[in-house]
């Protein structure tokens, strides 16, 4: 018995030590499971604090590449802004943000921070209501405004000690903070364009507003994955998410807040699915412990699909699927670490033709489908190791190449595939597109540079025409070099009073009397001498100075005109004065200031000026002729010359172009053409002047052509404003002409 019993007090030990080490299994394998789970849960809890915080950073930098984008936008931009135009504006900026990145609120500030514009939800609003959100937007703009100052102060120190003016970067600032008491992401930018940043304090301010609610969580929760996401003023529940919303700080007003959204919780998932085998731990340790390792190897899984999808979204263009630029970046700068010896990359820039004229007459929709289609097209092109879109309606491939003749077949095979016809809306468009392709190692073998020189070639091939394919040359960056020294130097010319004003006089068909005299503007370099027109006003039209430098050129020369009360005075205008819808106002100004009598003024235009003219232009002319201005077709017959358009525009006096003239003698149709325009001219009563007189055979024809007037160097060259009066002398006239036709 007492075998027995000690028997049985072994089993019952062994019992016990075996259900001792069964419960000890059981409970460090809860204990295990239990850990498991909620680890499996806070990682995943960190990661999905990680992806929603990356959501916000992407929001922040698409904020911020909207602001960039729109600091660097042309002239027109600030010219919007001069004149309050608050319908412009929110056509161009203020209801397309809305649409497109989904503000809610947009304004525009000028000067000292004066409201010119406010819109709500899309809608063009009251811009005082602006008042309600100044208080807590006025210490960011601040900064703005501040490093703005500061910026630039830097590179005039830079222009000064390099000679070299440096690039003018963006003046932004996006950050967090409240607004009526609702958080809300804001992002404000200087508004300046290069020619303004030289002499500008108080630039323009940009300002979006995207509340942090509605929209904006739907987007984190869909594309972040963070189920009913929502902004609290407290922290999380012990079951929630969360991350603290950066906000702005000023002096502790701002409450912090925070996003909570409800995690997903993986490792709870599991424990609770392990909860019943765990009654029969013992039979089934194996399989329990297999069960843990697959749940966590799937949460695992989930959780880099989460990441892949997250980092998908961050290198992909929304409207067309294919890549943005950040991946075009990482991709090149990939493939030129790798790149082989025997082999070469092309990096190519394409551009469709007319695409803004197809947005503004068709509409967006049907630019978004073009560019859609377009996006396809070129997706569809073998061996591409990248299809992006870099913005707007430029795009570009990179693709491998064996030799440079590949390209030339692949560029025309993309040509040719765009210019197919292609369905947008309830219109088939045919279009265009111009190509410039930069070749690594050969143009450049770091990233930066192969993307610069690609987009030079581009801007090469958009000035030679639609349809256009440039390689890079280096002469193209060097021209672009020159081009960028003159426009800073003629921008500096204009404030420093570099330039000067000359006059041609411009006399009856005998010769023996000056009846007008023509402003032609000179620019004595400190450094290069006299500088010819036909180089600083082609960069003038091209850079935008044409405007200023019109203005200046007819300031003067009715200042200085004053001094000839019977003669007339003729300018030139470019065709960009006639843009802006001030013009005319601009003109009078002039005009009243300096006390000039218009009736003795010309103005001179191109027949490109007329051929082109909308109904605003042709409206400008006809207020221009009441004011008693005459109006002068200059070069008349080397553009679309006709009778038809010498009746329906507003024109007073036709210029002979000089290289008739200078012809006769030289070919018969020179002799024949001036005949016709004289006749021509006389028939509907216009005043025609033949220009380049050079020689007495000269003289003798156009005269008996019947021309009126007559201008070139067998009477004189452009000469300043003093010796002119000398020549208007009738004691010193003949003397003083003798003078002015001698080589200078």
């Amino acid at each position: 018995m007492r075998e027995f019993w000690q028997r049985h007090q072994w089993g019952d030990r062994w019992l016990a030590a075996v259900g001792g080490l069964m419960a000890l299994a059981a409970v460090v394998l809860v204990g295990v499971a239990i850990l498991v789970a909620h680890r499996v849960d806070t990682d995943s809890i960190e990661r999905e604090v990680a992806t929603v915080r990356n959501g916000v950073a992407s929001k922040m930098a698409r904020m911020r590449s909207d602001l960039r984008a729109l600091s660097r936008w042309d002239e027109t931009v600030p010219q919007g802004v001069s004149r309050s135009d608050a319908s412009w504006i929110h056509r161009n900026f203020g209801r397309r943000m809305h649409e497109t990145s989904g503000y809610d609120q947009t304004y525009i500030l000028k000067g000292e921070n004066v409201p010119v514009y406010a819109s709500i939800n899309g809608r063009l609003a009251d811009k005082n209501i602006y008042e309600v959100v100044e208080e807590n937007i006025r210490p960011i703009i601040a900064e703005v405004r501040d490093t703005y100052k500061l910026r630039r102060l830097n590179n005039v120190i830079h222009t000064e000690a390099t000679d070299i003016a440096p690039s003018p970067e963006p003046v932004s600032r996006v950050i967090f903070t409240r607004i009526d008491q609702r958080p809300a992401l804001v992002g404000v930018v200087a508004v300046s364009t290069q020619n303004e940043a030289a002499d500008n304090d108080t630039p323009a301010i940009a300002i979006n507003v995207r509340f942090t609610e509605g929209r904006f969580l739907q987007d984190l929760g869909k594309n972040y994955s963070a189920e009913n996401i929502a902004v609290r003023d407290s922290r999380a529940q012990p079951d929630e998410a969360s991350m603290p919303l950066p906000l702005y700080g000023d002096g502790g007003k701002n409450r912090p807040a925070w996003l909570v959204w409800t995690p997903k919780t993986p490792g709870t998932a599991m424990l609770r699915q392990l909860l019943p085998a765990l009654v029969g731990i013992v039979l089934f340790l194996g399989f329990m412990g297999a069960m843990v390792l697959r749940q966590a190897r799937l949460a695992s899984e989930e959780l880099k699909n989460s990441e892949r999808r997250a980092k998908e979204l961050a290198f992909r263009d929304t409207l067309t699927g294919l890549g943005n630029r950040a991946q075009l970046l990482e991709i090149l700068a990939e493939s030129l670490e790798t790149l082989k010896p025997d082999r070469k990359l092309a990096l190519l820039f394409i551009d469709i033709d007319g695409f803004k004229d197809i947005n503004d007459t068709l509409g967006h929709h049907v630019g978004d489908e073009l560019l859609t289609v377009a996006a396809w097209r070129l997706a569809a092109i073998k061996n591409s190791l990248a299809a992006v879109r870099l913005g707007g309606d430029e795009f570009a491939l990179l693709l491998p190449l064996d030799s440079h003749d590949e390209i030339g077949v692949i560029s025309r095979h993309i040509l040719e595939n765009l210019r197919q016809q292609t369905p947008a809306g309830d219109h088939v468009l045919t279009v265009s597109a111009s190509i410039g392709v930069a070749i690594a190692p050969e143009h450049a073998l770091d990233a930066e540079t192969l993307l610069r020189r690609a987009d030079i070639a581009l801007y090469r091939a958009r000035t030679e025409g639609r349809g256009t394919l440039r390689m890079f040359d280096p002469g193209y960056e060097d021209a672009l070099h020159k081009r960028g020294k003159m426009e800073r130097e003629l921008a500096a010319a204009l404030t420093n009073e570099e330039l000067v004003v000359r006059y041609q006089p411009q006399l009856s068909a005998d010769g023996e009397r000056v009846v007008g005299v023509e402003a032609l503007v000179r620019w004595d370099h400190p450094e290069r001498g006299v500088v010819p027109p036909n180089e600083f006003v082609p960069t003038a039209e091209h850079s935008g100075l044409i405007v200023r430098l019109d203005e200046w050129v007819l300031r003067r020369a009715c200042q200085e005109a004053q001094r000839w009360p019977d003669v007339s005075l003729a300018v030139n205008l470019s065709p960009s004065n006639f843009h802006s819808s001030d013009m005319v106002a601009r003109l009078t100004r002039v005009l009243d200031e300096t006390g000039f009598n218009p009736r003795r003024l010309e103005i001179e235009i191109t027949e490109g000026t007329l051929l082109n003219a909308t109904p605003e232009v042709l409206g400008q002319l006809a207020e221009m002729r009441q004011m008693g201005i005459r109006i002068v077709l200059d070069d008349f017959g080397t553009g679309y010359s006709s009778l038809g358009y010498l009746r329906s525009f507003p024109v007073d006096k036709i210029k002979i172009d000089k290289s008739f003239v200078q012809n006769l003698g030289v070919t018969e149709e020179s002799a024949a053409i001036i005949e016709c325009v004289a006749r021509l001219g006389r028939a509907i009563g216009l005043t025609v002047t033949a220009e380049g007189v050079e020689t007495k055979e000269q003289h003798r024809f156009v005269r008996a052509a019947g021309c009126h007037q007559l201008q070139g160097f067998l009477f004189s060259k452009a000469v300043p404003a003093d010796q002119l009066s000398e020549m208007l002398n009738p004691t010193k006239r003949d003397k003083l002409i003798r003078l002015a036709t001698s080589k200078v």
